[in-house]
């Protein structure tokens, strides 16, 4: 699965949060959800809302009332149910605040708040683009960039979350590692040739 490129205005919007963890609120995620899909599957012209825009953006999965099971050949994962998304969402804010603000160790941080963002599934859509912006938050208070999962360990990346999901965050924490060092190397190469 590839992901859509992430607005500036929806990464725009997570910056608070790396000087102040205690800014990450349900609020603040469906702000950035409803600003990271202003791109995507639109409603032609609306008048009550004026323009295009993505039909359930900011929404959670619990005003939606959808449900999600996720099959493919490299996983199969079943989401929080609908009707208790919002609680999580909550859990997730409260218990990464304090993650944020006190784990000495930003790549163990931003691997918990992706794996419980991810198993959670707030959104009807763009969930992996949220989980990576919120993953980014204890990585950036720290002075690293923000988290991008190269193409060449995609299939790593899916085999860390599902080790991940049943409780060993160790090889997701290496491939957030070997992304980052990917794309670092990757932007001075770019960098060296221009």
């Amino acid at each position: 699965m590839a992901h859509e490129p992430i607005p500036a205005a929806a990464f725009s919007a997570t910056i608070p949060c790396h000087e102040r963890p205690e800014l990450l609120a349900p609020g603040l995620i469906q702000m950035v959800h409803a600003k990271l899909m202003r791109t995507s599957k639109v409603k032609i012209n609306d008048p009550m809302v004026g323009g295009l825009h993505y039909i359930n953006a900011g929404f959670t999965r619990q005003t939606t009332q959808k449900s999600v099971v996720r099959r493919s050949q490299q996983y199969n994962l079943a989401f929080c149910p609908a009707e208790r998304v919002d609680q999580q969402l909550e859990y997730i804010c409260r218990m990464g605040k304090q993650y944020i603000a006190r784990w000495r160790n930003p790549f163990a941080t931003a691997a918990w708040l992706h794996v419980t963002f991810v198993r959670c599934h707030p959104f009807d859509d763009g969930n992996g683009r949220m989980s990576l912006l919120i993953s980014s938050i204890p990585l950036m208070r720290h002075g690293f960039p923000p988290l991008c999962i190269t193409p060449s360990l995609r299939s790593v990346y899916y085999d860390a979350l599902n080790i991940a999901w049943e409780g060993d965050f160790q090889p997701l924490i290496n491939c957030f590692v070997d992304s980052m060092n990917n794309s670092l190397e990757e932007v001075q190469r770019i960098m060296g040739a221009a």
